[in-house]
């Protein structure tokens, strides 16, 4: 892969868009959520890793210095130096991964039953007469 790009098509951001999607599915937690809250506003580095996007993987910007695969340069990497993804695009699959890991709770019975009507408790066994 060349490291810039003179121009870029749709194929190449949709490469960047899905090589980003598998970079952030490795993200702690944290990572998001501090990732998120520079995007919001502007803080986040271009061309180096000293607080670029991927570099906010394990916690904190530049806690990280390479992608998923060892690499240091990508598909996303390369438009994202170049300022050819926004913010704002990043931040929306920063927030499909948190909510993608948010984890689905069960329905909860309430003591009237899960249709509204009361609950008939079991009734025992009866004992057979020997």
């Amino acid at each position: 892969m060349r490291d810039t790009f003179r121009r870029y098509s749709e194929a190449n951001r949709q490469d960047a868009l899905r090589e980003l999607d598998g970079e952030l599915r490795e993200f702690s937690h944290d990572g998001l959520v501090e990732l998120r809250e520079d995007l919001q506003r502007g803080a986040v580095v271009r061309g180096s890793w000293s607080g670029c996007v991927i570099s906010y993987k394990r916690g904190a910007p530049g806690s990280a210095r390479r992608d998923r695969m060892g690499r240091a340069r990508n598909a996303f990497t390369v438009l994202w130096d170049n300022g050819w993804l926004t913010d704002e695009e990043v931040a929306s699959l920063v927030e499909r991964e948190l909510e993608r890991r948010v984890p689905v709770s069960a329905p909860s019975l309430s003591p009237a039953g899960p249709e509204g009507g009361r609950v008939t408790p079991p009734v025992p066994a009866q004992r057979m007469a020997a």
